[in-house]
């Protein structure tokens, strides 16, 4: 996330993201419960009214820091595929090494995204911003199943079965409950792809 704050509080035309900049500063910082729209005003240096321009109360801020949660999984995992324009196997295994390095880098922004607890009115933002990152999946085991790579058990099916499984392993692996050592990038990309194989290998041809 790119800094609209200095240590002088907010610098930046932008209200909204400044705000939710430091909400995420301090939902790391105190967790969910501690996290306060006088306290998100303080830290970036606005006044106590100011956040309300944008959020109507702490529950409507969650909800936009899970929405920009999703948000950065979608670029995070679309950068990552991008780079291996030809191979629907080794695209899928890289969204899988985005979405755990995303979960063990931002456990408390990861675990916000999937709280159910979370207030969703009907406008659904959430699950628009989620089924972004979930589309990006369809498409990946879409072109291989195109490619006679995947089996044809339609995209959606499979890319569920992928969902579910990187989910699985980044959330074990944000909680520190495989026993790796998730500081050692390498050996945490390693973990990743074996993991990610096995599914690929449970929905090849």
């Amino acid at each position: 996330m790119s800094s609209l704050i200095s240590q002088s509080g907010y610098h930046h035309g932008d209200l909204r993201n400044a705000l939710l900049e430091a909400g995420e500063q301090l939902l790391v910082k105190r967790g969910v419960a501690a996290l306060s729209l006088r306290e998100v005003a303080k830290l970036a240096g606005v006044s106590h009214a100011a956040p309300y321009r944008h959020f109507r109360d702490k529950a409507a801020l969650l909800r936009a820091l899970a929405q920009s949660g999703f948000g950065r999984l979608r670029s995070d995992i679309r950068a990552a595929a991008g780079k291996i324009p030809h191979d629907p196997e080794q695209k899928l295994v890289a969204a899988g090494v985005a979405y755990v390095h995303l979960a063990v880098r931002n456990p408390e922004l990861i675990q916000l995204m999937f709280d159910a607890g979370i207030d969703r009115p009907e406008d659904e933002d959430i699950e628009q911003a989620s089924m972004g990152v979930f589309e990006l999946l369809v498409d990946i085991i879409g072109t291989g199943i195109e490619a006679g790579v995947f089996r044809d058990r339609g995209a959606r099916e499979l890319a569920l079965v992928a969902w579910t499984s990187m989910h699985g392993m980044a959330m074990l692996l944000a909680a520190r409950l495989m026993g790796a050592n998730v500081e050692d990038d390498e050996a945490l990309d390693r973990m990743v792809r074996s993991v990610a194989l096995n599914v690929i290998y449970g929905i090849s041809r």
